[in-house]
């Protein structure tokens, strides 16, 4: 039988794809406008600073039960002459879609689909305490100059390492921390263990 998942992972992974759809038509009309830089500057802070401050505002976006007209009437209240018409369009868009739900989505499927076309690399890194921008500097520098790629550099903050960093480069992972070492020892320790129990088996298997 196999394995199955939550509802919150197939409506996150149908936003995923949703998101996606719509930030290639955002960067398409912001390159052609030749404002993506600018447009994508605009649509992360929407997403880090309103909607994370307001989660009141984030959430009558998202209800059906204001009609898309009633929320596009709302984005111009609130971004009219604020925000560049390009992404306040397309934002209506979105609204006259009944998407705005996957505004996070869009700005991380925007966000990677253009470090891709950049030639781009995201890399992101977790400490048990924050890390000075020396470090983080230091770091996005010599990953650079091994990777041969520009690097793109996110940190975040994560106890549970005890000591050392977490590296994220894509789909791979370096692990410097000590509870990452610790798992390690443990894995081995493990192996070696049940190596002892398999030979001491065979040889019990075998006696006359």
């Amino acid at each position: 039988m196999p394995a199955s998942r939550s509802k919150k992972t197939v409506i996150d992974t149908a936003r995923q794809r949703i998101g996606t759809v719509y930030a290639k038509a955002l960067l398409g009309a912001a390159e052609k406008a030749g404002q993506t830089d600018a447009v994508l500057a605009e649509l992360k802070a929407l997403v880090e600073d309103v909607l994370e401050g307001s989660p009141e505002f984030e959430e009558a976006l998202r209800t059906p039960r204001i009609t898309p007209e009633e929320k596009s009437r709302l984005l111009d209240r609130v971004f009219g002459g604020k925000m560049s018409p390009l992404l306040l369009n397309f934002l209506k868009v979105v609204s006259q879609h009944e998407r705005l739900d996957c505004l996070r989505a869009i700005e991380r499927a925007a966000e990677k689909l253009w470090n891709l076309l950049r030639k781009r690399i995201e890399v992101h890194v977790e400490s048990a305490a924050p890390i000075s921008n020396q470090l983080q500097y230091t770091i996005a520098t010599r990953l650079k100059h091994v990777l041969g790629r520009d690097v793109v550099l996110t940190t975040d903050v994560n106890p549970a390492h005890l000591g050392g960093l977490v590296v994220r480069v894509g789909d791979t992972v370096y692990d410097g921390s000590l509870a990452g070492r610790l798992k390690q020892m443990q894995a081995v320790t493990l192996e070696r263990t049940t190596e002892t129990i398999r030979e001491s088996l065979e040889k019990f298997s075998i006696a006359p």
